[in-house]
């Protein structure tokens, strides 16, 4: 487990918003994490660990029971698979999280590679990154899955609440043949309509990708994935970040924020799809890809030299924004997490896991996952690894319009 990150608040240009709307919200609640003792810090980043490897042992519906988000946006989970996208109450009946669904009476193992956790300036909340090894055992050996996951918790009390995941397997992005865009959407819902717009402004510039974004944490607890294999940055890395070779627009968005009112929030979270402009490339098409986006935005202090020199506590930037008023205009929105992903869907995720040792030709119908054992020697066989009783996949043609 790593020490609590710098925090960074080095930013570049900002862009200006209209004045807001007045809105009437319930007083904040006194946080009763707040604090910078280092005992609390490591205390907290040790049990946010514990909780996440064994949400990958237990693999159960997430306990998104906390007053501390909008409960007309909830906690959402973005899985691998085109049907794999879980809302609000849908997630008290969330099947298993990990994509090809076996037979209960089969141990796969899920592997932690490169756990990452980062606590928001306030400690009201943190952001996840892990590098994951789903294995499968088959025949005395083992086919491995190599993953990625993001997930956003909220501080709720003495416990960590989770708010959302975003799961993925690593691919370019590549238009359908057929021209369709394929996965299910996200459905979208604001909990601010000013907040939205707040977000977008910062999330457009990546998006388009024809200018430079300017308002992305730099330090090392900032992250960008895009779909492909390769399209990883961390720290200041990120300002040269290109998600995908074309342009996004966004098509759907489901924002929200973590406490008990967005103008008192710092942190935020946008979920939703996107479009790409994809460009042809060496043996693929142009064409237009549908991706699954999740971002996590921190509010923080920004300072001019002139200011911070003026200051005689120190480090003006690192103070929080928790408490900040109202007209205090150098507290702004910053990107610090951002997770773009391709659906697959399990034929073609399993003929790249299994091969020709594949035997099942229709998965997205339900069959069976089963493979072969055939290694040239006597007593070949066929293995089914899907139990009659495995917990049905969401449908990607039920869910997609």
């Amino acid at each position: 487990m790593s020490a609590r990150p710098a925090l960074v608040a080095g930013l570049l240009v900002l862009v200006g918003g209209c004045p807001q709307r007045r809105v009437t919200e319930r007083p904040p609640l006194a946080d009763p994490t707040m604090g910078t003792d280092g005992d609390v810090v490591a205390s907290m980043l040790a049990e946010l660990q514990d909780d996440v490897l064994t949400s990958y042992e237990r693999d159960e519906p997430p306990d998104i029971d906390t007053a501390l988000i909008p409960p007309e946006v909830g906690g959402a989970r973005i899985g691998v698979g085109p049907g794999d996208v879980l809302v609000g109450d849908q997630l008290e009946r969330a099947p298993s999280r990990w994509p090809l669904r076996v037979g209960a009476d089969l141990a796969t193992i899920a592997r932690s590679k490169r756990l990452a956790m980062h606590l928001a300036q306030d400690l009201s909340a943190a952001w996840v990154v892990d590098e994951l090894s789903w294995r499968i055992p088959m025949c005395g050996r083992t086919a491995v899955i190599p993953l990625r996951i993001t997930m956003l918790f909220a501080r709720d009390g003495d416990r960590w609440a989770p708010i959302f995941e975003h799961m993925s397997f690593g691919g370019v992005a590549t238009p359908r043949a057929d021209g369709s865009l394929y996965g299910a959407t996200i459905p979208p819902v604001v909990a601010s309509r000013d907040l939205a717009d707040e977000l977008s402004s910062v999330l457009n510039p990546l998006l388009a990708q024809g200018g430079r974004a300017t308002q992305l944490a730099t330090g090392p607890e900032a992250l960008l994935l895009g779909p492909g294999d390769e399209a990883e940055w961390h720290g200041p890395d990120v300002v040269g970040a290109r998600l995908v070779a074309g342009p996004m627009k966004a098509e759907d968005r489901r924002v929200g924020f973590v406490g008990r009112s967005h103008a008192r929030a710092t942190i935020a979270y946008w979920l939703g799809n996107v479009v790409a402009e994809v460009p042809a490339r060496p043996g693929l098409p142009a064409g237009k890809v549908r991706l699954r986006t999740s971002f996590v935005f921190e509010k923080r202090r920004t300072v001019t030299s002139a200011a911070a020199a003026k200051d005689r506590g120190g480090r003006p930037e690192a103070r929080s924004c928790a408490n900040a008023a109202a007209a205090d205009d150098t507290c702004r929105w910053v990107l610090v997490q951002g997770h773009v992903s391709q659906p697959i869907g399990d034929q073609d995720l399993a003929m790249r896991v299994f091969g020709t040792a594949l035997m099942s030709p229709n998965l997205e119908s339900g069959e069976p996952l089963a493979v072969t054992c055939d290694d040239g020697s006597p007593g070949d066989q066929v293995q089914p690894l899907t139990a009659p009783a495995a917990a049905p996949r969401p449908s990607a043609a039920a869910r997609t319009p």
